[in-house]
């Protein structure tokens, strides 16, 4: 069989994209460190086509490059052996852009990427067009491959996008970029730069004049948001386009929100969306679950799920997004938080949390790092497991305030992912007498 002898290092759910790919079109290996990979079920190990090895068994000679799935970090010794042997380290983004025969939008940030992703494909669709939606986001992007498709969007993470090589996407958007992910980069600056990568060889590029870490580093045609007077955020409305949106017109609340819809329809408008046929699309676009979702109300208390808040900066957007309300800033979130840290500083909360949490139910493995930052900030409370923490948040609520469950942590101290703490909160409501 011609071409590039392959390993696969990583036999999750990108690399099992990898190895059903490959196979047929190069000689591949698949090689992982767990006993029990995820997919090692898959029909071309199974059958024997693609072996399935261990790291102490390969021989780099045998290889011409890796493809490292986007969970291994490049500095991992099985990596930097195979740099060391001269194989070409590349990701899955490579072989799909390869092999892509339409337009390929590409969309990253530490926050909000998903949601935009989900935009930007719903509106492309509604023109018509066969959209196919996926990466880091839901379905892989090497299982998008359609000779069908007219368009491809993708969420890329950071992960991804330090491996990648090829570059050229059609339009391509670093959305925001703050802490987070400090554990897997030597510093801020790194991450930056990986998520800059996007950037590489784009054809348009959308990024914010609010934050200049999402500025390519290159001059490159395309829409500044909040620079440009056509495409930006007003009081309580906004422009795209040049075209004004009343604030209330959207289904997608707080003002973090906004922002993810200003740049979704910019991203999208340059990748050939026409907004004024697909403006019900804009306005109906509820989001996506645990992502700032309404779960329910019990009088008039607003509860709602951002399960999905992994990280500070997460939280402190969703606390200004829902704090922010018409009339000016006021305590009007009560905060449920607290998890698994990762390490990261929780300072960056402190500003926020004055401005908008009238109190703070803390809980999980960070619950005492968390009870210190805001400490002298707001009142808090603390609570051993999600059925408390909205009983005494609800307990703590005013008429007209929204019960946040925004975690500014992980999840997996307490629960198996950040969906089943999301499924949690929004049963601990129902159980509280929370009506949709």
């Amino acid at each position: 069989m011609n071409g590039p002898r392959t390993l696969v290092f990583g036999l999750g759910i990108t690399g099992r994209s990898c190895v059903e790919f490959l196979q047929g079109r190069c000689p591949v290996t698949a090689c992982d460190t767990r006993a029990d990979p995820p997919f090692a079920d898959i029909g071309p190990v199974t059958s024997g086509a693609v072996p399935l090895v261990r790291p102490d068994a390969v021989d780099y000679r045998d290889f011409d490059r890796v493809v490292a799935s986007p969970g291994v970090a490049l500095t991992h010794p099985f990596l930097l052996r195979a740099l060391g042997a001269g194989l070409e380290i590349l990701g899955d983004i490579d072989l799909f852009l390869a092999a892509a025969r339409a337009p390929v939008t590409a969309i990253t940030g530490t926050n909000g990427k998903s949601t935009v992703t989900s935009l930007v494909g719903l509106l492309l669709d509604a023109g018509g067009g066969a959209t196919r939606t996926g990466g880091n986001l839901g379905v892989p992007a090497l299982d998008l491959l359609d000779d069908e498709a007219e368009h491809y969007v993708l969420e890329l993470s950071s992960f991804q996008l330090e491996r990648l090589h090829r570059g050229g996407f059609t339009v391509a958007s670093v959305l925001n970029v703050s802490n987070d992910h400090l554990d897997r980069y030597a510093s801020y600056d790194a991450y930056v730069r990986a998520k800059r990568r996007i950037y590489h060889g784009c054809g348009a590029a959308v990024h914010d004049a609010d934050d200049p870490d999402t500025r390519p580093r290159d001059d490159l045609p395309g829409i500044v948001l909040n620079a440009d007077p056509r495409w930006r955020l007003a009081e309580d409305e906004i422009l795209l386009d040049g075209t004004p949106h009343p604030m209330a017109a959207f289904h997608l609340a707080g003002r973090h929100n906004a922002r993810n819809l200003l740049a979704g329809a910019a991203i999208a408008h340059l990748a050939g969306a026409d907004l004024a046929r697909s403006r019900d699309v804009l306005h109906g676009f509820r989001g996506l679950p645990h992502r700032c979702a309404p779960v329910g109300r019990i009088g008039a208390v607003r509860f709602i799920d951002d399960s999905k808040a992994t990280n500070v900066s997460a939280c402190a957007a969703a606390l200004a997004g829902f704090g922010a309300a018409p009339g000016g800033p006021g305590r009007r979130v009560v905060l449920i938080a607290g998890g698994d840290g990762k390490g990261a500083s929780f300072e960056p909360l402190k500003g926020p949390a004055a401005a908008y949490v009238r109190h703070a139910v803390l809980l999980g493995k960070d619950a005492d790092r968390l009870e210190r930052t805001l400490s002298g900030v707001v009142p808090t409370s603390r609570a051993s497991d999600m059925d408390e923490a909205v009983v005494r948040a609800h307990r703590r609520a005013r008429d007209g305030d929204v019960v946040l469950l925004s975690p500014a942590c992980a999840s997996l101290d307490m629960f198996e992912n950040y969906e089943a703490r999301g499924a949690a909160f929004a049963a601990a409501v129902a159980r509280c007498g929370g009506a949709p």
